[in-house]
Formats: structure tokens, C-alpha cells, sequence
């Protein structure tokens, strides 16, 4: 298994700081891999070191364009870019959606990614004890080069939760 395999299963499975390193090596390993910055930067925001992934998430952009550099918001827009698309669903999106509660969460916990989460989850619905749909926003924010992009995920996303 290669360092950039090996960092993947392990950022998946939850290992967040042994996948840091791992994915620093391979990146340094793989310089001109957009992949391996890419998976770098959301190791390096899962261990809380945004501006080192804010560094590595520009490495990828520079590498390849299929990796924008991702968009980021203040909490409270994210809420109103989330309220907006809740207003302006289909009503068989808004029958799907139920009586559902929104929450807004940075990222996946780390109890949740070693359940089973991916980390990279746009969202988790739990019905149990109630209803609720929780949205990661970094994960959103990751995806998104535009804020115009970001309202588009967050509408489709809803739109299909």
C-alpha cells in the first residue's frame, strides 16, 4: 500500500493524526499530485490546523483544476445560505424532508467518522430520538470554489435529503 493509500484509510477510519502524518509525506512524496495536497488539507482540517489546509487546499487548486479552492464562510452565513434553500425547496423535497431538524456542525466528530461517518459526509440524518439532519460545513465549503457554487450544493443537498 502506498503513503497516499495508506493516509486515505487511515483519515477514514478516524486516525486523524497518524493520517496527518502520513499524508504529509505523501504529498512531499507526490509534489505535483493534486490528489495527495487535496487529501492533506482535509487531514489537516479534520486535526484543527486550518491554516495549514488552507495552504494545501491551494496547492491543489495550483495543480488542478478539478480542485477549486475552496470558498469559506462565517457560521452565520452558512445558516442563511441553509435557510435559503430550505425556503425554496420543492414540496415533495420539503415532504421528504419532514419535520426534520436542521443543525449545522464545522465537520464530522471524530466519534462519528470511527462509527462509520466519512469524514468528507455533507451531511448525517439520525430519526432517532428525533429527526434530525445535520450539515458539515467545512465539508460544503471544501467542494465549493464560488459562494454561487455553495448555495448550489447546499440546495441540491437538501433537496435530495
Amino acid at each position: 500500500m502506498d503513503l497516499l493509500q495508506k493516509a486515505r484509510a487511515m483519515y477514514l477510519a478516524g486516525e486523524t493524526h497518524q493520517a496527518l502524518e502520513v499524508a504529509q509525506k505523501a504529498a512531499e512524496n507526490h509534489a505535483r499530485d493534486a490528489e495527495a495536497w487535496w487529501l492533506l488539507a482535509c487531514i489537516s482540517r479534520h486535526a484543527d490546523l486550518p491554516g495549514a489546509s488552507d495552504s494545501a487546499f491551494k496547492r491543489a487548486a495550483a495543480l488542478s483544476r478539478q480542485r477549486p479552492e475552496p470558498v469559506r464562510v462565517r457560521p452565520e452565513e452558512f445558516r442563511a445560505i441553509c435557510d435559503e434553500a430550505l425556503a425554496g425547496l420543492s414540496a415533495d423535497a420539503k415532504r421528504r424532508l419532514g419535520k426534520a431538524r436542521m443543525r449545522i456542525e464545522p465537520l464530522p466528530a471524530p466519534e462519528a467518522i470511527r462509527s462509520g461517518t466519512s469524514p468528507d459526509a455533507l451531511t448525517t440524518r439520525h430519526r432517532e430520538p428525533e429527526d434530525e439532519l445535520t450539515l458539515y460545513q467545512a465539508n460544503f465549503e471544501n467542494r465549493c470554489g464560488s459562494e454561487k457554487d455553495l448555495r448550489k450544493l447546499v440546495a441540491r443537498t437538501l433537496a435530495r435529503a
